[in-house]
Formats: structure tokens, C-alpha cells, sequence
């Protein structure tokens, strides 16, 4: 069984090894082709994750017995749905307004269920969050947050998914809010991703228990990065990019 300490290392190097070891599309489309019809997909998609995201936390709290866990899925919760320190709206809704600011519809945003990759890494997160015991599906979701934590990027070779990719589209800086939240929420310190390695060290306390949540953050992180995959390619068709940089 590893220290407290040990395991979050673990548990970094499976999430890095599983999502930063080799990019996806996305991180092509983002580097190279970034433009405004390739962020629409890009948008339109992660959408609709945002919509789910806070969703799975409700899952997971219902069947957590700690209170000190519970607290801390509720407070994430809370800022996704409801209002975020950073910005005047909740995650989603920041979102929505940079879909808006690309020139998307709301109705649209908020009527959109995703095209079938989407649809397929949705229905993974929910069975997780709905099936299994509540530190698996703790891992299979908050790892995602998990992916840009301190520790996985100091191994380094990952991507930002910021302000800065953004802003060559020219939109008004208000418009990319969410970008700024989200990074000030996940990658520092004591933020989401560096509190869900926290909050799993502290109660999976078998050596089972921790083999079983390093088996799952390998698996949802190569979910996500069939996820973001799928969204780059799609990326960068809008973008017209050649043949060869969808391959």
C-alpha cells in the first residue's frame, strides 16, 4: 500500500501517461489551426459535458457516507452550477456565452445533445458515477479536473486549454471568462484537480482500494482523450485543415 503522498504521485502518472504522454487531434486544432468554425465544434461539444459535469457530483454525494468528501462535491457543485468566484455565472453559463460570442445560438447551445462520441463518453461518466462505489466514479469524473492538477503538469508535454488559446479569434475579453475560471479552479494548488488526488489519498485506504482508482483514472483519462479526439478532428474539418493533420 503507498503513503498518502506516494499514491497522488501515482495517481499523476496514470492521468499524464493516459492523456499527455501523446496529444489528440484537439491539441493539434488548438497549436496549429485554431479558428473561429473549429471552435464552434469545439464548443458545441464541450457544452454539453459542462451541462453534465455538475450532474455526476448529485450521483456521487447521494451514495458517499463522509461528510468531509461530500462537502468538497457540493462546493465543486456549487460553483459549476451556480456561481463561480471568478466569474459572475456558474461554469456552464460562462460557457455558453463564449458559444454565443462565436456566433452559436443559445437556444441552439442549450438544446444541443452532441453528436454520438459525445453521447458514448457521457453514458461512461453517468454508469460510473451510478454503478460503481462513489471513489471510482470520484475518480472516473473529478480526475478529468484532475488532468491539469499541479502534479500531472509538472510532468510536462501538457497542453494548456485557456484564455490564451483563445484570444487569436478576436473576441471581446469578457467573452473568454470561462477560460480564465476554469484554469484559476483546476490547475493551481489546493484548486479542483489538485484537490481530487487530495480528497482520494485520504479514503481509499486499501491497497486494493488504490489499485482499483489508478486502474480507473488510466481508463477515464483514455476515455476523454478519445473525447478530445473526436473533437479535434472535427476541428479542424471546420477549419479546413489538410487531410493529413485530421489523420
Amino acid at each position: 500500500m503507498y503513503s498518502r503522498d506516494e499514491f497522488e504521485d501515482r495517481m499523476a502518472e496514470a492521468i499524464w501517461e493516459n492523456r499527455w504522454k501523446s496529444h489528440t487531434s484537439y491539441e493539434t486544432f488548438i497549436k496549429n489551426h485554431m479558428c473561429i468554425e473549429g471552435a464552434k465544434v469545439y464548443a458545441m461539444e464541450h457544452a454539453v459535458f459542462a451541462n453534465h459535469f455538475p450532474r455526476w457530483f448529485g450521483s456521487l454525494v447521494a451514495n458517499c457516507p463522509h461528510l468531509k468528501a461530500r462537502q468538497y462535491m457540493i462546493e465543486n457543485m456549487y460553483v459549476e452550477e451556480v456561481t463561480d468566484p471568478e466569474v459572475e455565472n456558474g461554469h456552464y453559463e460562462s460557457l455558453v456565452d463564449f458559444g454565443v460570442a462565436l456566433g452559436l445560438d443559445r437556444d441552439e447551445i442549450y438544446n444541443y445533445k452532441g453528436r454520438i462520441y459525445t453521447r458514448l463518453c457521457l453514458a461512461y461518466w453517468d454508469r460510473a458515477t451510478r454503478a460503481w462505489s462513489w471513489t471510482e466514479g470520484f475518480a472516473a469524473v473529478a480526475g478529468l479536473e484532475a488532468a491539469r492538477s499541479p502534479g500531472v503538469l509538472k510532468r510536462g508535454n501538457c497542453v494548456p486549454n485557456n484564455r490564451s488559446v483563445f484570444r487569436p479569434l478576436g473576441l471581446p475579453e469578457e467573452a473568454l471568462a470561462h477560460w480564465s475560471a476554469a484554469e484559476q479552479a483546476d490547475y493551481s494548488a489546493g484548486g479542483h484537480g489538485d484537490m481530487t488526488l487530495k480528497v482520494l489519498s485520504e479514503f481509499c485506504t486499501t491497497q486494493a482500494e488504490q489499485e482499483r482508482i489508478l486502474e480507473v483514472l488510466a481508463e477515464t483519462m483514455q476515455v476523454r482523450s478519445y473525447h478530445f479526439d473526436c473533437i479535434g478532428r472535427d476541428s479542424l474539418k471546420a477549419a479546413g485543415a489538410p487531410l493529413d493533420a485530421v489523420a
